[in-house]
């Protein structure tokens, strides 16, 4: 056992060395939500304030308060995109590998066929997981600044949800991106979905205002579960202040900025979608097993 971790923690070592010293790639990986960040901050905030006043109508309430509200309402949607977005680029250190015919070497290695696929599956965790990590301390530096509404609680359900939303974007780009065997297609893939992931999963306009059939379909993609987890995360604290006074607004709210998500005619909430979110982590996993068993027995040599 001891003489295959060995070769199997060298793989996982390479891969996230591979990745650090594309630092082009790096500054562009941990560029990306931050860019998204600043346009909100500088461009997109007053568009979301005005919406939360205009659900509010003539309602007295806190302006701190529901400036934090839809603060963390953005956050929220950066954070959880990022991890999706940031896993399908970390599959580049895969990819380079197929396309040099590096990947073909390392199958020649004692390592296990299995094994390398599964390095190759920690590595883009772990490159997820310091990505992410780094807009994640950077936003709750920003919330930190301008109005602090959240629990330690909250801080540690963020860290949690964030390791799920890693683990599920790497089962998620790994599965899209195996069978992918140049760089230029990789980098086409990564570009749709960076465009489209953010209003599939209903991270950057809220659920309610999709028609049915579009919010049909978000019920489907595994992320809108963790946006919306991430949203009661971030927003929940601002909310319960903002609406102490005016409990009649907070369902308004709610529903508004899809705290609570109709899920297929029943509405849930953050431990629902939380429970949903780990059961999606759990059927993708699955699948991957039933691929990675199958590539086996195909690459099964035949006795003679």
């Amino acid at each position: 056992m001891k003489g295959m971790l060995r070769p199997f923690a060298c793989l996982v070592r390479r891969g996230f060395v591979i990745f650090l010293r594309d630092r082009a790639g790096v500054f562009f990986s941990l560029l990306a939500p931050l860019i998204i960040l600043m346009l909100y901050f500088l461009f997109l905030g007053d568009v979301q304030f005005d919406s939360a006043a205009s659900a509010l109508g003539d309602l007295r309430y806190d302006e701190k308060a529901l400036k934090a509200f839809v603060d963390g309402w953005m956050i929220s949607g950066v954070v959880s995109v990022s991890c999706i977005t940031v896993s399908f680029s970390a599959q580049s250190v895969m990819i380079g590998d197929r396309e040099r015919g590096t990947r073909a070497d390392i199958l020649v290695s004692p390592v296990q066929r299995p094994a390398t696929g599964i390095a190759y599956f920690i590595c883009n965790c772990l490159i997820t997981l310091a990505i992410v990590g780094i807009v994640l301390a950077v936003c709750i530096v920003y919330i930190a600044i301008t109005g602090w509404y959240l629990s330690a609680g909250d801080v540690f359900a963020a860290i949690g949800m964030t390791a799920m939303s890693a683990l599920s974007a790497a089962m998620l780009s790994t599965l899209i991106c195996t069978p992918i065997r140049t760089g230029n297609v990789h980098s086409a893939v990564t570009g749709i979905m960076s465009a489209a992931i953010g209003f599939l999963m209903g991270a950057y306009m809220p659920v309610s205002v999709f028609p049915t059939a579009v919010r049909y379909i978000v019920m489907l993609v595994p992320g809108t579960y963790s946006a919306g987890a991430f949203r009661n995360i971030f927003s929940g604290g601002a909310l319960e202040v903002l609406c102490k006074d005016v409990p009649a607004a907070e369902q308004a709210l709610r529903d508004a900025f899809t705290l609570d998500m109709d899920f297929f005619g029943i509405k849930i909430g953050c431990g629902a979608m939380t429970g949903i979110f780990a059961a999606t982590i759990g059927i993708v996993a699955l699948i991957m097993l039933i691929v990675v068993l199958a590539g086996r027995a195909r690459h099964k040599p035949e006795r003679t």
